[in-house]
């Protein structure tokens, strides 16, 4: 059998096994790829933006776990979703932003500031309706007496009022709300006085 015709009869047989081998290092691990495995870790995120005071469900139902460069990773940040064990959102955070430690507080008060008392007033609707509807929970508390309107305190946090749109302009409502420690005694005795009234930042 001439050299021509051994390799003719064997070429099928080499370009296989050449296959084979060629496939099986791609297969293999190069020091490249290692590295940039090793380099990327799992990154707790969240899917939708979540506001401050946001609960451990309501975070759990909107993050899910990917995976990142370690570089890019925040510190303090979760790889797990079993990490969000309780407590709420410190903070409000958007869509695509790594859960961390800092994230969580653990509850709405503490979210809002070590400074910062809870206590609930009942108060007109046309009172604090309307700074909330236009501005949001962050409003500042007038005292509305005979003589004039004085500042009890800013930067107040209504955390609980009824629903604005069952809300009639007349009715009293009770809500909740944190203000500074040092101005709770003088909006406890600008309520019971019906005298709060709240301002839009």
């Amino acid at each position: 059998m001439t050299f021509t015709r051994r390799v003719t009869k064997y070429l099928p047989a080499m370009l296989a096994f050449a296959f084979v081998l060629a496939g099986s290092w791609m297969l293999l691990p190069r020091d490249e790829d290692t590295a940039d495995a090793e380099a990327r870790v799992n990154v707790v995120m969240l899917t939708r933006a979540l506001p401050e005071g946001a609960t451990a469900l309501d975070i759990r139902n909107a993050a899910e776990v990917r995976s990142m460069p370690a570089e890019a990773v925040a510190d303090g940040a979760y790889d797990s979703l079993d990490d969000i064990t309780g407590g709420v959102l410190s903070v409000a955070h958007a869509s695509g932003q790594q859960l961390t430690q800092l994230s969580f507080a653990r509850n709405r008060v503490a979210a809002v500031g070590p400074e910062f008392v809870v206590t609930s007033v009942r108060m007109s609707a046309q009172n604090w309706s309307g700074a909330v509807r236009i501005s949001g929970d962050v409003v500042d508390v007038y005292a509305l007496t005979e003589t004039g309107a004085s500042l009890v305190t800013r930067g107040a946090v209504v955390l609980d009022s009824p629903s604005l749109d069952e809300l009639q302009p007349s009715s009293d409502a009770v809500i909740t709300i944190a203000v500074q420690r040092d101005s709770l005694a003088a909006l406890l005795v600008a309520a019971h006085d019906e005298q709060l009234w709240l301002v839009g930042q």
